[in-house]
């Protein structure tokens, strides 16, 4: 898998860092910064888990094949998620 970020995209909530911090970090402009580019197998799970904790979308996951195997689908839309209206 190669793990790749959209510096332009990123929000800097830093839910990537927090989540896979071998992986990912903020850089000095809060901004998120790839640290490993291809981590290993055993880190799928927690880097598939920041890819959609990430509210701005700015993370792709792309298989070493070459598909876009687990990449999420870009609506364009960016922020937070819908909240519940649920008391």
């Amino acid at each position: 898998m190669k793990v790749s970020a959209g510096r332009e995209r990123c929000i800097g909530a830093g839910h990537c860092a927090i989540t896979a911090p071998g992986v990912f970090d903020n850089g000095d402009d809060g901004l998120v910064v790839v640290l490993t580019p291809e981590p290993e197998d055993g880190d799928r799970q927690v880097v598939d888990r920041a890819e959609r904790l990430c509210q701005s979308r700015a993370i792709s996951l792309t298989s070493t094949s070459g598909g876009r195997r687990w990449a999420r689908p870009r609506t364009g839309q960016t922020g937070r998620p819908p909240t519940s209206t649920t008391p």
